[in-house]
């Protein structure tokens, strides 16, 4: 698998979640499970020591997303916005460093 490509589809799934409703949403979410569980195991023998702290941010996002945590009334696309932004930060130089390093 490249990262690379899983991050770009974890982006766009992200992305799409604000144009769905409940359900699917946790049919997004469990494929951005998948797809992490994934990048987990191509890079368990490396040290990424940002990459779990952003995973916990993507993920946090999602669970809000989903219903399967509260928003403590924030508006959804705020959530989405920092769901991004931990996907681009695991793309970034201070993680995976994708634009420069074939993973």
């Amino acid at each position: 698998m490249i990262i690379k490509n899983a991050l770009k589809k974890i982006e766009e799934l992200v992305r799409d979640l604000k144009n769905k409703e409940i359900n699917d949403r946790l049919l997004s979410y469990t494929t951005i499970v998948t797809i992490l569980g994934r990048i987990d195991d191509a890079v368990k023998d490396q040290k990424f020591p940002n990459y779990i702290a952003y995973k916990q941010d993507l993920l946090k996002g999602c669970e809000v997303l989903c219903g399967l945590d509260d928003n403590n009334g924030i508006e959804d696309a705020q959530y989405i916005g920092g769901a991004l932004a931990a996907v681009r930060k695991m793309g970034s130089y201070s993680c995976f460093n994708v634009d420069n390093h074939y993973i």
